[in-house]
């Protein structure tokens, strides 16, 4: 620890005993951290001492250089390499007698401290939840770099609650995964577009040689072809909703949890298939098709809807996982993906049961 310092001698951050930091300063055009970080939103004119001074030597220091200071609401301790080592309140340099030092009665342990690299919206619930004004910034090393003021964490809770109410409200500015079809060009528009379209093209051409190597069960069962588009089409309007779903939830809320939310979006799945398989069955029963076929239309289209979960949860997720936009080509994709998942569980379902 440094030795003790005459009345007379004030110190900040500034003093020679402060070790400059070879990051710039925050204020500074140059500092490496992010707009959104704690490094970007601190600052360093704050009041320091050193474990050694008396509380009169900081409470003159404090009288002083009360002008040059961002925040007083708290004195930062710091060892004599600059590392932090405590922190005294305002409240409790007024509480002790004058002639008992800083290290004494600043507190030591459970330091609420943040990375320069930490989120702005960590920095405001370390705050919340910890119930301090102000918020220290150390490095790797805890060399104390500055502190994230009560008016800055302020402002940052009013913009971030801001931006949540509106996109509650479904408004919200362009994400950077997402195209902007009013202001993106025609032609990149295009060319975001048409290479999955081109790839469902060619996975069509795969389904219909799919269900070309199923003849022999279409030769012993003919009315199984009419109902190809219907096990289609319904496999395929659950993967729809589902993938509206997710890209518009994944829009909405910054951070899904999506493992919760897509057991859950399969619990409902599950008896969203349940309930049209045995519709399927009971209103196939009543055509004439007899009661084998009814079967193998209600246990295909309930796999089939089943697996829509991998389609219209799954790959929009890994979309926009990958940084694409899931509105360009999780659509095709999915769609074609979908498509050979249910013409096979049906043709499978049909040469094993009949």
């Amino acid at each position: 620890m440094c030795g003790r310092r005459g009345v007379d001698e004030p110190r900040t951050m500034k003093h020679p005993m402060f070790r400059p930091h070879p990051h710039p300063a925050p204020h500074s055009s140059a500092h490496p951290w992010r707009h959104d970080s704690a490094g970007s939103r601190m600052t360093r004119d704050v009041p320091v001492a050193t474990a050694a001074q008396t509380l009169a030597e900081v409470a003159g220091m404090l009288r002083r250089t009360v002008d040059a200071h961002s925040t007083i609401n708290y004195i930062y301790v710091l060892d004599a390499q600059g590392r932090l080592t405590g922190i005294l309140s305002i409240r409790e340099l007024y509480r002790h007698a004058l002639t008992r030092t800083a290290g004494d009665i600043c507190r030591k342990t459970k330091l609420v401290t943040v990375h320069p690299d930490t989120d702005q919206e960590r920095v405001v619930y370390l705050s919340l939840k910890h119930n301090i004004k102000a918020v220290p910034v150390t490095d790797d090393g805890g060399v104390f770099l500055g502190v994230i003021p009560s008016d800055v964490i302020l402002s940052i809770l009013y913009k971030e609650a801001h931006e949540d109410l509106l996109r509650l409200a479904g408004i919200h500015g362009s994400h950077p995964l997402f195209d902007n079809v009013l202001t993106l060009p025609l032609w990149k528009s295009f060319l975001h577009r048409i290479p999955w379209l081109l790839l469902g093209l060619l996975g069509g051409l795969l389904a219909a040689r799919l269900i070309g190597s199923f003849e022999e069960t279409l030769e012993r069962n003919i009315v199984l072809a009419a109902f190809i588009p219907l096990i289609v089409y319904m496999s395929d309007a659950v993967r729809a909703q589902l993938e509206a779903f997710v890209i518009r939830d994944a829009a909405m809320e910054r951070r899904l949890p999506f493992v919760r939310y897509f057991l859950r979006q399969s619990a409902v799945l599950f008896f969203i298939a349940l309930t049209i398989s045995a519709a399927l069955a009971l209103t196939a029963s009543f055509t004439g098709v007899g009661q084998a076929v009814a079967v193998v239309l209600a246990l295909s289209l309930f796999a089939a809807v089943c697996s829509s979960a991998v389609t219209g949860l799954l790959i929009p997720h890994a979309f926009a996982a990958f940084r694409m936009d899931p509105a360009n080509g999780s659509g095709p994709v999915a769609t074609i993906i979908q498509d050979l998942l249910s013409i096979f569980l049906y043709f499978l379902t049909a040469t094993w049961l009949l």
